[in-house]
């Protein structure tokens, strides 16, 4: 017997995928093989969205700010001790609150998305949708910080996107790590897959950038 995910898919997710395969050029084969993952990867990022609505209405003002803090500015618990003049164990405690209480709205979504039998979201799972979560949240200081957070905020991975922009790995990282300027065809293969707005400036040879969803 199938898995219900096996037969159900959202109008959304299953317009995402054909325009996925249109704009990766995958024959059949290579299409049908990538429709699984690429389902499970949009409900990951649906599910991080949720995450993000979760923050700002579900939990309370220093909740709010800690866990913020500590996934989105990746700061550890002593440093958020420190700059809000608390203990460290009661940072710890509320982030711990947080955490359970994003838990507790996101598991039946999870569940239902990975045909799971437990009610307890794996720590792994819910590391990875926090990871989406933050990365959607940070803007980067320069092109190749927002390119990358762009990737991971869409959860996708160093390997599927340089495929799909026809540029090797190596290539992609030098561009993410700011030791190479992408080209205005990567960047246009950018605007597309992630259907973003990028806009390009000089003004006395130094480059600004902007960018939004489209």
């Amino acid at each position: 017997m199938k898995n219900i995910s096996d037969e159900v898919i959202s109008v959304e997710e299953a317009r995402a995928a054909l325009r996925c395969m249109r704009l990766c050029s995958f024959d059949e084969t290579e299409a049908l093989e990538s429709v699984e993952s690429l389902v499970h990867r949009i409900r990951k990022v649906g599910t991080a969205r949720l995450v993000e609505e979760i923050i700002e209405k579900k939990l309370s003002e220093t909740q709010k700010h800690f866990i913020k803090e500590f996934w989105f500015n990746e700061k550890n618990t002593a440093q958020i001790a420190r700059e809000n003049c608390v203990s460290q164990a009661n940072v710890y405690r509320t982030i711990s609150r947080a955490n359970e209480t994003i838990k507790e709205f996101i598991t039946p979504l999870v569940m239902y998305h990975n045909d799971l039998v437990i009610t307890e979201i794996e720590p792994l799972y819910f590391r990875e949708i926090m990871n989406i979560t933050s990365a959607s949240e940070r803007k980067g200081i320069s092109l190749s910080e927002q390119l990358k957070y762009i990737r991971l905020s869409n959860a996708v991975t160093s390997e599927q996107l340089a495929k799909a922009v026809c540029i090797t790995v190596g290539e992609l990282e030098k561009i993410e790590n700011g030791k190479k300027l992408p080209s205005l065809e990567i960047l246009e293969r950018y605007s597309r897959i992630f259907n973003v707005e990028i806009n390009l400036k000089f003004i006395n040879g130094k480059g600004r950038y902007e960018w939004k969803k489209a």
